[in-house]
């Protein structure tokens, strides 16, 4: 788990020449949240075992403490999540492809997108493994997003980290660290339309 600063700087490096790549400044910043919001990410466990079976869509809510929170639909098949928020009337989509090892940034109002590389290792997507719940002190049985959970608090470069792992899904549903909250809430078992997850006909590919 990162802190809120070294994702900032870490997806700065991702995103600095997007504006030359043909991006406009709205889109680059809706981007970093999109970024924040995968690697603060209640950790979906694209990655391991219990969640490569899943299929389900839910509404991601993003809560910096003391400022306003951003929903974001989350629609999650497999190995593969598909993100879409809107901010100031504008509608952005990014679509991970662990499979495929990319990701996608698209912007559906200029029908360009962007293609990133999937970095297993980069830790975007933290997996809950056992060696990490008998690293973590259990709180409490509680509840998040209406589902029973198990409480835990989990401590990284001396930042203490409070996870909500379900019962049900077996991944983490609420994560709250010192800068924020994400939660998923709305959760709706699948089926998920596999065109959610590939590339709209007809887009531009900035390079």
């Amino acid at each position: 788990i990162y802190t809120q600063y070294e994702l900032c700087c870490m997806l700065d490096n991702v995103y600095r020449n997007d504006i030359e790549r043909g991006f406009s400044m709205k889109c680059v910043e809706m981007n970093k949240i999109f970024g924040l919001l995968a690697a603060t990410a209640l950790g979906i466990l694209l990655t391991s075992t219990p969640v490569l079976s899943a299929e389900f869509s839910a509404d991601m809510v993003f809560q910096p403490k003391g400022e306003d929170s951003m929903i974001v639909k989350v629609y999650v098949k497999g190995n593969k999540m598909r993100q879409e928020a809107t901010e100031e009337g504008e509608r952005q989509i990014v679509i991970i492809r662990a499979d495929k090892k990319i990701s996608w940034m698209i912007d559906p109002e200029e029908k360009k997108y962007i293609e990133m590389p999937y970095e297993e290792e980069g830790n975007l997507f933290e997996e809950w493994t056992q060696e990490k719940q008998k690293n973590a002190k259990f709180i409490a049985d509680d509840q998040a997003a209406g589902l029973a959970s198990k409480k835990y608090e989990v401590t990284e470069d001396g930042q203490k980290v409070t996870v909500w792992i379900s019962t049900k899904y077996s991944f983490p549903i609420k994560v709250e660290d010192p800068e924020a909250i994400v939660e998923y809430k709305n959760i709706k078992d699948g089926p998920v339309d596999d065109a959610l997850f590939e590339l709209p006909a007809g887009y531009e590919k900035i390079v």
